[in-house]
């Protein structure tokens, strides 16, 4: 073999020894890398078989809770009778989920302060000539709702303490509402049991929603108070009207005895037109800044045919009597005027009493209203104590609306309060006078809760 193919054998053999060689590195690379990879891989693999472990773990535990949930809120509807609703909406309601039953609970709550003085009251044993003190004026509670469905109504509410009472003739603890009324459909309603008449529009407010500390005098004598018996009322958007036949007009809880009826016949009715404004503004003897505009006029009448046994007059008296009142909101200004006149017929003969009242208020803030009033009434009678003549002013401090305010009032009686006067103005804590003394006045403070 010559010198040159032996070089070149031994270069050839030496760069394919060094070929494989250096291949065989590269492959151990690859081999040592994708080892590696499949460590990561596996590794991830690991990592995400845990996650999913938790996540399912997690799950499980969630719908353990849910079901809890949803087992408990069963049990709760079961209870409340199938997704009963409670809470407060003018008032505290339970009712159930169909709306066919339901119940409103309400309170009013009146505690006032009045200072009175008055002459010669001492000297013709009358008490003392001032007079100072605290009362619980008025506890009620009310309850109200549906019953059987939405047309069938019910009201109940209980006079836990009246002071001074000349809504229930001197009665008190007293129920007063206690009724049942259906809605006839096209505006057409049936009330049974014992309720408010239908009469005088003062009288109409409830005693948690007045611009006075109680009603005026002239009202307590002469507006049909409550009765037992059957009432239909129709309403429409401005015009409604109720009346109603009860046992005895302004009675309340009377019984079926040996001397019953109470009274021969007793009607009493009440017609309003609405000539602007809602029928709700008119729940309030005030109107509040930011109310719109309204004109309530009403009439309503009484005819009663008492029974010789069960009446002041001893006789078959009869009573006919009639009343005008008008209503207007101003949104921040109120005034409302009432006339009332009565015919009695009796075996001491007959008269025609007589009376009005003049109110009003405005608020000087939004919570902070001024208000007066002047009332004026005939008996129609020979002698002292025939005149009942009273200017009230005050002012109103409405915490939360009628809900809670604070009433400030004084009065003064021009003629001496005596007779029927005495009887009728107890509720403003006006007292009975002597004879030929006039000129008694008062102060009260009065805290309302009406919720």
């Amino acid at each position: 073999m010559s010198l040159t193919k032996t070089v070149g054998f031994f270069a050839g053999t030496t760069l394919a020894i060094s070929g494989v060689a250096f291949g065989a590195e590269q492959n151990n690379d690859a081999l040592s890398q994708i080892a590696e990879l499949k460590a990561e891989i596996a590794s991830l693999r690991t990592a995400q078989q845990g996650d999913q472990w938790l996540t399912e773990q997690r799950a499980t535990e969630i719908r353990g809770i849910v079901t809890d949930v949803l087992a408990d809120s069963e049990t709760r509807s079961s209870l409340q009778g199938s997704g009963a609703g409670a809470g407060y909406n003018g008032g505290f309601f339970l009712a159930s989920a169909d709306g066919n039953y339901s119940m409103k609970i309400n309170v009013l709550q009146q505690m006032r302060w009045t200072f009175n003085d008055r002459t010669g009251a001492s000297e013709n044993g009358l008490g003392n000539n001032n007079n100072w003190g605290f009362e619980n004026k008025r506890s009620r509670l009310s309850f109200g709702g549906n019953m059987v469905d939405s047309t069938w109504t019910y009201k109940l509410s209980y006079y836990f303490a009246y002071s001074n009472d000349v809504e229930f003739n001197g009665e008190s603890p007293v129920l007063a509402d206690a009724y049942v009324a259906k809605d006839l459909g096209d505006g057409l309603t049936l009330t049974v049991g014992q309720f408010k008449l239908p009469f005088s529009g003062e009288y109409g407010v409830d005693a948690g929603n007045l611009q006075f500390n109680d009603y005026s005098t002239i009202s307590n004598l002469f507006a049909a108070n409550y009765g037992q018996g059957v009432m239909i009322g129709y309403a429409s958007d401005g015009f409604r009207i109720n009346a109603a036949y009860v046992n005895v007009i302004s009675e309340v809880n009377s019984e079926f005895d040996e001397n019953s009826p109470a009274a021969e016949y007793a009607f009493t009715a009440r017609a309003e037109i609405k000539a602007s404004g809602t029928w709700e503004q008119f729940n309030d003897a005030q109107s509040f800044k930011g109310d719109e505009f309204g004109v309530l006029v009403g009439i309503g009448a009484n005819w009663e045919n008492a029974n010789s046994t069960n009446n002041v007059f001893n006789d078959d008296a009869q009573l006919f009597g009639a009343t005008a009142d008008v209503t207007m909101d101003f949104g921040g200004a109120s005034v409302m005027g009432a006339f009332y006149w009565d015919n009695v017929d009796s075996d001491a003969g007959t008269s025609n009493p007589f009376g009005f009242t003049a109110q009003g208020g405005v608020f000087v803030s939004d919570d902070v209203e001024i208000i007066g009033r002047y009332e004026y009434g005939d008996l129609d009678t020979v002698g002292s104590g025939s005149d009942f003549s009273a200017l009230t002013l005050g002012a109103n401090w409405y915490v939360a609306k009628n809900q809670a305010k604070l009433g400030v009032n004084f009065g003064y009686a021009f003629d001496g309060v005596s007779g029927a006067w005495a009887g009728a103005a107890s509720g403003n804590n006006l007292l009975q006078d002597a004879n030929g003394e006039d000129g008694q006045w008062l102060i009260q403070a009065q805290l309302s809760f009406s919720f």
